[in-house]
Parts: structure tokens; sequence; C-alpha cells
């Protein structure tokens, strides 16, 4: 049986329960304002990484904690666009009687609860900044027709949504769900290696990079000596950048393996 279609077949699902449409523009705000802070904070953090040689402890703080917060902001403005173009304009989520709609302007499909065969929720939809995000609460729900639905904090009304789906499919919600890093296996600890010989690449381009000698001869016949820089100053900020950032994957990555385990030994019961 495929997805109910037409206005006649949403009518035989009953009377509306909670209508639920989700703010997919409010993600391009929460982008917006987020690269409003990454901007000159990321700024601020490379000047003064790079204008101050031997910093005092207290300034050398600052200068991590701005660029922290620029990778942060970096980070919400991203996944902010990503589920924002990944997102349906005018999407909606119905709960009726006897079944669920899924709605937006590219049409609209509806299943009964019977055909409802994987659900997921958590999180808290109270925590009203990581809801402004829609990283508080996330609903997943899989059909007998392979298709998933998935909504967050943006949705309207998310917790009562949540709570209506659990009453009604109270057997499909307790069965446990493997994230995908539990599924994964062992390519989590490739990816980990990959992220380590990134560092080592990034180390050896260093090493084979050392300052030298420029001579420079005068009209005089007179030599001048300065010291050349192997790498800039630009390029020694952006290697560093990129070995904290392969650092901090490499280690999630590993972190991910061994927590993963537990779910792998779950599902092969």
């Amino acid at each position: 049986m495929t997805a109910i279609e037409g206005a006649t077949a949403f009518d035989a699902l009953g009377p509306v329960i909670g209508r639920h449409p989700i703010d997919h523009r409010k993600r391009w705000v929460n982008a917006a304002w987020a690269l409003l802070v990454a901007v000159p904070s990321g700024w601020l953090g490379v000047w003064g990484l790079t204008a101050t040689d031997q910093g005092s402890a207290g300034a050398n703080r600052a200068i991590g904690l701005l660029i922290g917060l620029a990778l942060g902001a970096v980070w919400v403005a991203v996944t902010q666009i990503v589920r924002a173009l990944r997102g349906e304009p005018g999407e909606y989520i119905e709960v009726r009687e006897l079944g669920l709609v899924h709605g937006s302007r590219r049409g609209t499909a509806a299943w009964t609860w019977d055909r409802v065969t994987s659900l997921h929720v958590e999180g808290d939809a109270v925590n009203r900044v990581a809801t402004r995000l829609g990283n508080g609460y996330r609903i997943e729900i899989g059909f007998d027709d392979g298709r998933r639905l998935r909504t967050d904090g943006l949705a309207a009304y998310a917790a009562d949504l949540g709570r209506a789906l659990l009453a009604r499919c109270p057997q499909v919600a307790l069965r446990p769900r493997v994230p995908w890093w539990g599924r994964a296996g062992g390519w989590l600890l490739v990816w980990a290696a990959l992220c380590v010989l990134g560092i080592v690449g990034q180390i050896l381009y260093i090493v084979d990079h050392p300052d030298h000698e420029h001579r420079v001869k005068t009209a005089l016949g007179m030599a001048t000596v300065t010291d050349a820089p192997g790498i800039s100053d630009t390029g020694y900020v952006l290697l560093t950048f990129g070995m904290l950032v392969c650092f901090v994957a490499a280690v999630t990555f590993v972190v991910l393996f061994v927590r993963g385990r537990a779910y792998r030994r779950m599902s092969a019961r």
C-alpha cells in the first residue's frame, strides 16, 4: 500500500488532533546570527594570534576563546543552513485520529498508524536556546514503504507532537534505536586514522619548509643576509588550525567507536 493521496483519503483518517508546521525560515535567521558572531570573533582571534609573538597567559586565553567562539558559531551556521536546505517549504506534520499526514508545497502524503515501523523521540523541548536551534528535541518516524520523517524543536508544539506519537505507537517507540555511529563500526577508526595522517602530513610539511638565509648583493659588491621564513605567518595559522581540527575529529571518532560497541553488541543479539 502506497502513501495515501487525495483529500478524501485524508478525511478517512479521522479528525485532526494536532497540526505542527515546521518553521524553516527561522533556520536562516539562526545562521545569519551565527555568522554575525563568527566573522568578527574569528578575525580578532586570528589577528591576535599573528600580532602577538609572546603574549601573556590572559591574552592567549582570550585569543583561544575568540577562535573557539568563531568555530562554534561557524558550526551552528553550517548545520542550520544544511537543515534549511534539506527542509521543504510550507512543511507540516498533522496528527489525526487514525494516522499521520505530512505535507508541504511539494505535495502531501499520509499513513495509518499501523504502517509506522520505527519511532524515536528524544530531547527536551523546554530548553529555549536548544529549541531555538532545533537541537533540543528530535523526532524520527519510519514507515513500511521505506520513507522517513524527521523533525526537531522548530516544529510548532514539538513536545505535543512527540507525546501524540508515543501514545499511538508505544510498541514501536520501545524498540532500541542504533545511531549512525553505532552502525559505522570500524569505519570510525579508519576516519580517525585518516585524521592522524592529516596531522602527520602537516607536520612533515612544516619540517620540509624551514627558515633559510636569503643573500642579496648590493651595487658596491657587498652582500646582505636576511632570514626568509619557509612558511608565512598566515600559513602557520592555517596549519595549526588544520592540525587542531584533525586532532579533535580523531578523538571524536575514537570515542564514538568505543561508545558504539554497546550498540553493536545489542544489535548482534
